[in-house]
């Protein structure tokens, strides 16, 4: 839509250049989380995620003790 009014010389082209990065943003996100959920639930020899994952138990071992 925004692409629309910009062609449409409605919107300014600055907007839709700051819009698109935000946009991309969102399903990397995604990715992300979906991403560290399977990774973390299929412990299926060395992951990407295992650095974090453990980095992660730390921090909330520090925070909520055993």
């Amino acid at each position: 839509m925004l692409y629309v009014a910009v062609l449409a010389r409605r919107a300014s082209p600055r907007l839709l250049a700051y819009a698109v990065p935000v946009l991309m943003l969102f399903p990397l996100a995604w990715e992300l989380v979906v991403d560290f959920r399977f990774a973390t639930a299929c412990w299926e020899g060395y992951h990407f995620w295992l650095p974090v994952v453990q980095y992660i138990w730390y921090i909330q071992y520090a925070i909520f003790p055993l």
